[in-house]
């Protein structure tokens, strides 16, 4: 039944997959991007940030670089009109609906020279990560490699929980 996919799950053990990866994105983007990489508040094992950056390429597109200025920015400037996503100013609604298209926006060269130092600036970050809508177009691939028709699904709810607001 390769509509199934490749994997032949019934549908309630695709969603639990699809939890799971879910909150794979989660916590790449609360310890890895929030913590480590904008904070510097914890180590990780360079495997461990390997995987969180491959992932996060995968799953949301975004630059370790450009989500680390961007959040250096928002507490650099938190709550006044230069902070690139003050619910105080935009409102939360706004900042809860187009989270992603707000870092979208700020990402700018001055704002990643500024406000990205220390963040990775290797081969892959240069080559490969850098083409975000790559990452995206092969985690479609994979989900429906993976689960069939319903990868489609899959990747709407990867996609759908990347446009969330990051975390502040």
């Amino acid at each position: 039944m390769l509509y199934q996919g490749i994997t032949g799950l019934a549908w309630w053990q695709s969603l639990l997959v699809v939890l799971g990866m879910t909150h794979v994105t989660i916590v790449a983007v609360t310890v890895y991007l929030h913590r480590f990489s904008a904070h510097r508040a914890l180590e990780l094992h360079p495997g461990v940030q390997h995987f969180f950056r491959f992932w996060l390429w995968l799953s949301t597109g975004m630059s370790t670089r450009s989500w680390t200025a961007i959040h250096r920015k928002h507490h650099a400037f938190c709550e006044t009109v230069d902070d690139p996503h003050s619910p105080v100013v935009l409102g939360l609604g706004k900042v809860m609906r187009e989270g992603a298209e707000l870092y979208r926006a700020a990402d700018t060269s001055e704002t990643r020279d500024k406000f990205g130092k220390g963040t990775p600036d290797d081969f892959m970050e240069r080559r490969v990560y850098r083409h975000t809508g790559l990452g995206i177009a092969l985690m479609f691939a994979l989900d429906l490699l993976l689960f069939g028709v319903a990868g489609i699904s899959v990747w709407a709810i990867q996609m759908g929980g990347s446009r969330s607001s990051p975390p502040a």
